[in-house]
């Protein structure tokens, strides 16, 4: 039970910055670079969840995100499943135990 809500509140969060990053980010840019808040949600799972669940939901709301912009299939998919799995380097590289 605990799971399917925390997939519900992934699904539900992603939609929110699907809408988000269409609608508000679309304007915004710093030297033309627009912010991807896609990679940022996959990156916090990675860190807090696990690297696995990180890199399974990276590539669940890549395939996702590529079939609803309607580009080439996998290529976010990819992207975003690096981010998740990215989670032993940035946690042992930026997070300091004290």
């Amino acid at each position: 039970m605990k799971k399917l809500l925390s997939i519900i509140i992934i699904f539900i969060t992603f939609i929110f910055i699907y809408f988000l990053q269409s609608d508000f980010f679309n304007w915004f840019n710093i030297a033309g670079v627009k912010p991807n808040l896609f990679i940022i949600i996959s990156l916090f799972i990675g860190i807090f969840i696990g690297k696995v669940y990180g890199a399974s939901i990276g590539i669940i709301l890549g395939l996702l995100l590529d079939l609803f912009i309607g580009k080439a299939l996998g290529v976010n998919a990819i992207v975003l499943a690096t981010a998740g799995f990215m989670r032993r380097y940035i946690y042992k590289k930026f997070i300091k135990r004290q």
